[in-house]
Parts: structure tokens; C-alpha cells; sequence
């Protein structure tokens, strides 16, 4: 075997390597850089818009949050009007129930009175029926041989009628 190491051989494939390299890099040079260009561009096209696209959210961020207080406050007005109408109402059935009330009162009291007086007039009227009735008793245990049954009757009648009261005068 041989010690001896072969440099003609390494150097020989050393130039051959370094020359293919330099002529894939003469061919692949203009077409490389164009290409890492051409993505630098697009890469910094692609940030422009996404800042472009951050800023028009941010500022779409900002007119929904405008939007959200006026709604926000518009609602607030909205529930004050509603509480106010809803008072409103309130005191106008609370006021109408008083009516009502000072209406019912009136009738019952109006009621009572004419049911009292009805009542003092039936009283009257069955007092006066059983004073009369007392009095024909009376009459007919006290009358005298003399006078006759039609004229106790007749008595009796002008009683009834009212015509006694004609005769005391």
C-alpha cells in the first residue's frame, strides 16, 4: 500500500468544484437576487397593508365604541323616559283609584241614608198599623151597648183613611 497521499487528485477536484460553483453562481446570481427582491417587496408590501389594515380596525374600533356610548346613553335616556312615564302612570291610577274610592264612599253613604230613611218609614208605618190596631181593640172592648158595629167600622175606616184627624179640628 502506498502512504503517500494524492494531491493532484484533491486539487484536481478542488478546481473542478470551485469552477462549477462559480458558474452555477454567475447562472443563479441575477435570478437569486431578483427573487430575495422580489420577496423583500412583497414582504414589505404585506406589511404596509396589514398596518394599513391595523389602522382602518383601529379606527373602525373607535367609531363602533363612539356608536356603542351613543347607544349606550340613548338607552339610559330611553329607560329614565320609560321610568317617567311609568310614574306618570302611577300617580294617574293611584289619582283615578281616589276618585273611585270618593265615588264609592259617596254611594255608600248616599245608600245608607236612603235605607235608613226607608227603614224610619216602614218603622212609622208598623207603629201606626199596630197603634191602630191597638186602638180598634181598645175601641171595641170600650164601646157601649149603643153604638153598633158599622159605626166601629166606619171609625175604624176614617182612621185609616186619615179623616179623624179632619174631625179634631
Amino acid at each position: 500500500m502506498d502512504s503517500h497521499f494524492d494531491w493532484v487528485f484533491v486539487i484536481k477536484y478542488a478546481v473542478n468544484l470551485g469552477l462549477l460553483l462559480a458558474l452555477i453562481i454567475y447562472l443563479i446570481k441575477k435570478p437569486f437576487l431578483s427573487f430575495l427582491k422580489n420577496r423583500k417587496e412583497r414582504l414589505r408590501s404585506e406589511v404596509d397593508r396589514a398596518a394599513k389594515a391595523a389602522e382602518q380596525a383601529k379606527m373602525t374600533l373607535e367609531e363602533y365604541s363612539a356608536k356603542l356610548d351613543a347607544v349606550s346613553s340613548e338607552i339610559a335616556a330611553l329607560q329614565e323616559n320609560i321610568r317617567k312615564q311609568g310614574e306618570n302612570e302611577r300617580g294617574e291610577l293611584v289619582s283615578a283609584a281616589e276618585k273611585s274610592c270618593e265615588m264609592i264612599k259617596k254611594e255608600v253613604e248616599d245608600t245608607v241614608r236612603l235605607e235608613t230613611t226607608k227603614a224610619v218609614s216602614e218603622i212609622q208605618s208598623e207603629v201606626v198599623d199596630s197603634a191602630l190596631a191597638l186602638a180598634e181593640k181598645m175601641i171595641r172592648e170600650r164601646v157601649d151597648a149603643d153604638f153598633t158595629t158599622d159605626s166601629v167600622d166606619d171609625f175604624v175606616k176614617m182612621i185609616e183613611e186619615g179623616k179623624w184627624q179632619q174631625l179634631r179640628h
